[in-house]
């Protein structure tokens, strides 16, 4: 399958992952096989080798194939019951999309009230300077995304879940995305000092341990995040 049949997107390794991943499931690979050469499946795929070796650590970090230096990338096993992963190309469809932020509201709401239940001093420090990152002069460039992941993260951590935690910090990087997204479509300015005051108002909430300030807060914040990007969310007791 050439290139011209998966099209030249930002998300060509996630293709080139999906392709390879297909094989497996349809069992022409199996665990045990060596995958074709970084070259024979540029070569096939007519892509660069930079991005087969991509494809392939997204395979490995899946746990579905393992690299043995100086041999190869070798499948581990079966692709019949895949790791959690959110498919790049499928996000790019609107209700795809949607479901992303109803997941997010499941997780993410309840994680606040927790974290505002449970937190700690120290990890109110952590909340504090990740609000402090995304205020500071890096707001405008993608430093303040990355405290604005960081934020969320650091929420996760205060539940004293490591379950709530593992799943946020996967989320992170399909948030990334959107909030990527939402700044391309408007005003950035006005953009990001409403997103800080949102995060300013979820810091205070877990920070005078309310658990339904909190609840709320974070609510307000994950439906006015898909509201910028064009989505309604339909939140139970939030109209």
């Amino acid at each position: 399958m050439k290139i011209d049949m998966l099209g030249r997107g930002p998300h060509l390794p996630s293709r080139i992952a999906a392709e390879i991943l297909q094989q497996i499931v349809e069992e022409r690979l199996k665990p045990g096989d060596r995958l074709p050469t970084e070259q024979a499946l540029a070569d096939s795929f007519g892509v660069s080798r930079n991005v087969v070796r991509e494809a392939i650590s997204r395979l490995r970090s899946d746990g579905i194939v393992q690299s043995r230096q100086g041999v190869g990338a070798f499948v581990v096993r079966s692709a019949a019951n895949p790791t959690l992963r959110f498919d790049a190309e499928a996000l790019s469809d609107r209700s795809a999309f949607l479901a992303l932020f109803e997941l997010r509201a499941i997780l993410e709401i309840q994680a606040a009230s927790l974290a505002a239940r449970r937190r700690t001093d120290e990890q109110l420090a952590k909340l504090e300077q990740a609000l402090d990152r995304m205020r500071g002069a890096e707001k405008w460039a993608s430093g303040g995304v990355d405290a604005d992941l960081e934020f969320h993260k650091a929420v996760a951590e205060a539940t004293g879940n490591a379950y709530v935690r593992m799943a946020v910090s996967f989320l992170s990087e399909q948030v990334r995305v959107t909030i990527m997204d939402a700044r391309a479509r408007g005003a950035v300015a006005d953009i990001v000092e409403i997103t800080i005051a949102e995060h300013a108002a979820i810091f205070d909430a877990i920070a005078a341990r309310d658990p339904a300030a909190a609840h709320d807060a974070m609510a307000l914040h994950i439906r006015n995040a898909a509201g910028r990007l064009g989505y309604r969310l339909d939140l139970p007791g939030h109209p």
